[in-house]
């Protein structure tokens, strides 16, 4: 089921990840934080159509190599073509993380948003921990789903008074009891790195601040990027029973899941509405989680 749904997600990821990263903060990262001055071999855990790869080769010494492994044939078809023409080392294997099992040590062991959607990440940090030499470094990249929610700001619209943050707690909180996807790993990965035996861990959390506004000649590609997922199509209220009732059955009270389907309503209309001219500052808050192989 989750493969099904994210091989058809291309589309979405290819636009999502636009707003993740300014490519001088993973560069400040590689040269002055992890001090990568030698080529390295990385294998990226739930590579789906190879972000990172695209993101970490470039600015790698000349020589480094890229392993993606991910359970999406149709993210890795995807992958491959956008990597044909590059001038790197690169490979990927369709294999279900739980069942994967390297068959040789990388130097670095990566995976960005994939923990989240994992019941049991402390399994997938021993595979990555596994799967590096000795001395080799562990990379978790997780967004924390309640500090990217509160750093959201859409002028014209009272989104802070809308209450909104609470009742996305609970349904995360509710979510990890009902079926263990955590959607705040990102905050515990430090210590979940502690007790798999990393050595030296440390954290970190990107720059990406981004402001959409009319007057960035990038703006209709901003915000169709932001909008992606979660604001790109309108609901009627022929979808509201539906809507309602799934987020009472994740553990919402029927008040709750009615002012959630209000208040979502009402921020997909206004961004639908106000398409030519929107003003929005926000962070999607991406937390960098690494240590090292013993």
């Amino acid at each position: 089921m989750e493969s099904n749904i994210w091989n058809t997600a291309v589309d979405y990821l290819e636009k999502s990840r636009k707003t993740w990263w300014n490519d001088d903060y993973m560069e400040f990262l590689v040269e002055k934080v992890w001090k990568i001055t030698k080529p390295v071999s990385i294998i990226d855990f739930g590579c789906g159509i190879g972000f990172l790869g695209e993101l970490l080769l470039p600015i790698l010494p000349k020589g480094s190599t890229y392993t993606g492994v991910d359970i999406g044939d149709k993210l890795l078809d995807y992958a491959k073509k956008r990597f044909q023409t590059a001038e790197y080392e690169t490979s990927f294997e369709v294999c279900d993380l739980k069942e994967y099992a390297p068959e040789k040590k990388y130097d670095i062991a990566i995976c960005q948003t994939v923990l989240q959607h994992i019941q049991d990440p402390i399994s997938i940090l021993e595979k990555m921990k596994a799967s590096v030499k000795p001395q080799g470094m562990v990379i978790c990249i997780e967004l924390s789903r309640d500090v990217s929610s509160a750093s959201l700001y859409i002028d014209g619209l009272d989104y802070s008074r809308m209450n909104l943050l609470g009742i996305e707690q609970k349904l995360r909180r509710n979510d990890l009891d009902r079926i263990g996807k955590d959607f705040e790993v990102a905050l515990k990965l430090p210590i979940y790195m502690e007790k798999v035996g990393l050595q030296n861990i440390d954290t970190r959390v990107n720059d990406f601040m981004q402001y959409i506004n009319p007057s960035n000649p990038e703006y209709e590609t901003q915000l169709e990027a932001f909008m992606a997922g979660s604001y790109d199509e309108r609901m009627t209220l022929e979808q509201k029973d539906n809507f309602v009732a799934n987020l009472v059955n994740r553990g919402l009270t029927q008040a709750e899941a009615n002012n959630e389907f209000e208040s979502r309503k009402r921020i997909i209309d206004y961004l639908h509405d106000n398409k030519d001219n929107l003003s929005i500052v926000w962070s999607n808050c991406m937390f960098i989680s690494y240590g090292y192989n013993s």
